[in-house]
């Protein structure tokens, strides 16, 4: 008996090792880990709010483009000069900038843009400290021409005389991209080495960790293969998906470890222990799945991403637990044995009902101080809280977003009254309507078609020609059809480009699009069309907050539901969903104090956390319906905590200590998303192991039916 079962447990793990050799095999032949970051990484192209941005470049054809800022103690000495043209030169050899804009790209010299109503707010800081060049770049980006963009600037870098900086929205994208991969790079191997030790102490067995690493592997590799065949590639959210299939997968395992250790020295131990946890843990995955399945709904594509990435991951995750890690778990079994024989069993007086009452009252005391904070939330950051304050990259993107602003937006208006724009008057009001919108404190710069007139008017023979020819001229060909980017061809319709301030903004983008508004309705114009990153990072912010508001409620109701279709019992069902709701509420009320930034990236982490500090709950509440037909509800609660106290903190521990390592992340966003499920699955795991079981038992005290 014992050969054949030795026999049956190589077989078994020989079958495992194929399957994760088969997997390895077809990830590494079709998945591409390149994360697609673009500059409209907010929206999917098919998405209602960029039908808009798609209308004006459908009117106005344009190009990305760079910013890049070029200081200097003195901008008008002939030696900066010469630097800037042999600059400006050298990136115009570049592939991939189809032209180039600077004070020897454009205006005849420093003196005539300093003058000139249109190259001075494009080309010269407000201070006067440098000039800017604008590099408009061919579609699509060339993937490495950032990179030799940097190194022109470092081989003009001087950083006395000559001070290279870059923006834009294909560097910030670039820059993301970048961070992206890194995290992926080091967390990745950080991870998997940080949770195998704390397994290694939990268990003191090899067997068990190599079998929850091989498990979590699988079933990372698993998910991004079935991701690539639905044909969504790794995103700006997906990226983290990784380290969120991995945790999924660790929390589940630790879970049957615990039950199959209070197996003793069964013959059948790993059996009985799946068959115990499975039924909880598949509750545990339908609560995860529900709080990725609520991000389906929100407009903004990496959130919907990031939902169906987190859908498929916690159903491999389950697969993987359940079906490879029992069979390493089988080779752990005789140590593991030999070790629970010497160890003491658990008492339910080491749960006492003090101690208990004392950390849920410090609970529910930080969870009603954590409520004021709830109304404190920041989900309109700026771009620059996307990299670390005090950095050299984000002083860079300072310095130019206080010179003209970094983040574009784009205006179509039309006047009130229907007339042609090809007129002295419609001109004069155009410039009243440039000038409005340049007082307005958070735009830096505006391009109109009112300025570039105001150029040509500049030319020595201009006062020849009425108005309606000097805008056909610059329609023709040889001038490039200048008017044509600015002027619809029935000439009814105009495009203002703001170059909006990131730092300091007092208002939310979408206040201050409004704000906007009003200006142009009182300047005689109606608004046509809105778009651009600014725009859309407001549209944005509003389906952030929509989703932790809707989000987080709806998934607070589909708890209770699944606490009460696991459970059949009423008392346990409000217990748990009380108990849940600490989670959000001290996390956001936590965020909401200390001004930190809810963005896109780290805002998910609240579903996600959600989903996963749940699981202490259903698998308490499982173990308390287990023991009620032969116990007391007192003895029950008791027999449940002794049962499940040693996973609940184990997982606990791990899924908070795993997260921790996104705090050395050198890219905010993924350290504030790792900070909030730290914060979450703490409050969770204390919360599960004493509020939760004093609220069971105060309601069935009440009267709540069982």
């Amino acid at each position: 008996m014992g050969t054949f079962f030795t026999n049956m447990r190589t077989r078994l793990l020989g079958i495992c090792l194929l399957v994760m050799l088969a997997i390895t095999a077809l990830f590494l032949t079709f998945v591409d880990l390149r994360p697609q970051v673009t500059p409209d990484f907010f929206f999917g192209t098919d998405d209602p709010d960029m039908a808009q941005s798609a209308a004006i470049r459908e009117l106005f054809p344009s190009d990305a483009f760079l910013i890049i800022s070029a200081a200097s103690p003195d901008i008008y000495s002939p030696t900066y000069f010469q630097r800037i043209k042999a600059f400006s030169s050298n990136l115009n050899a570049l592939q991939g900038i189809d032209r180039l804009v600077s004070v020897s790209e454009g205006p005849d010299g420093i003196e005539e843009a300093l003058t000139s109503p249109f190259w001075r707010p494009l080309l010269i800081s407000e201070n006067e400290e440098a000039t800017l060049l604008i590099a408009f770049l061919s579609h699509p980006v060339a993937d490495n021409l950032i990179e030799e963009v940097e190194a022109a600037a470092r081989l003009f870098q001087n950083d006395k005389t000559f001070e290279v900086r870059l923006s834009g929205m294909p560097y910030i994208v670039e820059q993301i991209r970048r961070s992206l991969i890194h995290d992926i790079q080091l967390f990745s191997g950080l991870a998997l080495l940080i949770f195998s030790i704390l397994l290694f102490a939990l268990f003191r067995s090899p067997m068990i960790v190599v079998g929850a690493a091989a498990s979590g592997l699988t079933a990372i590799l698993l998910t991004l293969l079935i991701l690539q065949v639905l044909g969504q590639p790794v995103g700006i959210l997906t990226a983290n998906l990784a380290i969120i299939v991995y945790v999924l997968v660790q929390s589940q395992l630790i879970y049957l470890t615990s039950n199959w250790r209070q197996e003793g020295e069964k013959p059948d131990a790993v059996r009985q222990a799946v068959v115990k946890t499975v039924r909880a843990s598949a509750w545990c995955t339908v609560t995860t799945l529900l709080g990725f399945a609520t991000l389906q709904f929100v407009a903004a594509e990496p959130l919907r991403q990031l939902g169906t990435g987190g859908i498929v991951g916690a159903l491999s995750a389950l697969l993987c637990c359940f079906l490879l890690y029992p069979v390493f778990l089988m080779f752990a079994r005789q140590r593991l044995l030999r070790k629970k024989t010497r160890s003491k069993p658990v008492s339910p007086a080491s749960y006492g009902s003090v101690l208990r009452g004392g950390i849920a009252l410090i609970l529910l005391a930080v969870t009603i101080l954590s409520l004021p904070g709830l109304f404190r939330l920041n989900t309109d950051p700026s771009l620059l809280s996307y990299f670390s304050e005090g950095s050299e990259l984000r002083e860079g993107l300072e310095f130019i977003d206080r010179n003209g602003g970094s983040s574009p937006a784009e205006l179509v208006v039309r006047r009130a009254s229907g007339d042609r724009l090809d007129n002295e008057e419609s001109y004069e009001a155009l410039w009243r309507l440039h000038h409005s919108l340049q007082k307005h404190p958070e735009v830096g710069t505006v391009i109109s078609l009112p300025a570039l007139l105001a150029e040509a008017n500049n030319h020595p023979l201009a006062f020849l020609l009425p108005w309606r020819e000097i805008v056909s001229l610059l329609s023709l060909e040889i001038n490039q059809n200048i008017a044509n980017s600015f002027l619809t061809e029935d000439r009814d319709q105009t495009l203002y480009v703001l170059r909006m301030k990131e730092g300091g903004r007092g208002a939310s983008r979408v206040d201050v699009m409004g704000e906007i508004r009003v200006l142009i309705e009182e300047a005689g114009f109606d608004q046509v069309l809105s778009g651009g990153v600014y725009v859309l990072q407001g549209r944005l912010s509003d389906l952030i907050l929509q989703s932790l508001t809707t989000g987080v409620v709806s998934l607070l109701i589909l708890i209770g539901l699944v606490g009460y279709a696991a459970s059949r019992r009423i008392s346990i069902t409000l217990a748990m969903t009380a108990t849940a709701t600490l989670v959000p509420v001290s996390i956001l009320g936590a965020a909401g104090w200390l001004a930190i930034p809810i963005d896109v990236i780290s805002a998910p982490a609240i579903s996600v956390c959600l989903g996963i500090a749940v699981d202490a709950l259903i698998h308490l509440s499982l173990a308390v319906k287990r023991n009620l037909p032969a116990s007391s509800a007192s003895v029950a609660w008791d027999l449940a905590l002794r049962e499940q106290a040693p996973g609940i903190l184990a997982s606990t521990g791990v899924i908070a200590v795993g997260f921790v390592i996104f705090a050395y992340s050198g890219f905010p966003p993924t350290a504030r998303f790792g900070g909030a499920i730290v914060l979450g699955s703490l409050v969770a795991g204390c919360a599960a192991l004493t509020l939760f079981p004093i609220l069971g038992r105060l309601f069935l005290q009440v009267g709540v039916k069982q």
